[in-house]
């Protein structure tokens, strides 16, 4: 009988190649976690600038309304909360809740009004709300 000879040949074995495929699935899943995380943050920081955007153009409303309406400043009838509902592009139905308050109260003199108006949608399945305030005399 003659003896054979067994040469090694380079390469990777069949569990080398297992291993470095299960490495590499693990990484692509964090990958794709970690870009519907992305995708989804930057949706909701949209939704959040164009919100903000048409909360601030309502409150520059709801303060001139005020200070026009009271000239002599924050009174008891002053004090006010009005809703409405809006359909909003890209991100659906919206309902914006406006407040005129009188911060230090009906019956002091002071020319103050406290204006808050807020923003109600839903995302995902989720209520968010986002709420801009400022204070007008």
């Amino acid at each position: 009988m003659i003896p054979t000879k067994h040469t090694l040949q380079s390469g990777f074995s069949a569990v080398e190649l297992l291993i470095t495929l299960f490495i590499a699935s693990i990484f692509l899943f964090a990958g794709f976690q970690l870009y519907t995380q992305v995708t989804r943050d930057s949706k909701d920081a949209g939704y959040t600038s164009k919100l903000s955007g048409m909360l601030y153009e309502k409150l520059q409303t709801a303060t001139s309304t005020a200070t026009a309406a009271y000239p002599n400043g924050c009174v008891s009838a002053s004090a006010s909360s009005s809703t409405n509902s809006e359909q909003v592009e890209g991100i659906g139905s919206v309902t914006f809740t406006t407040t005129v308050s009188c911060p230090q109260g009906a019956s002091a003199s002071a020319d103050l009004f406290l204006i808050k108006v807020k923003a109600s949608y839903t995302s995902n399945g989720v209520a968010k709300e986002l709420e801009h305030a400022i204070y007008a005399n």
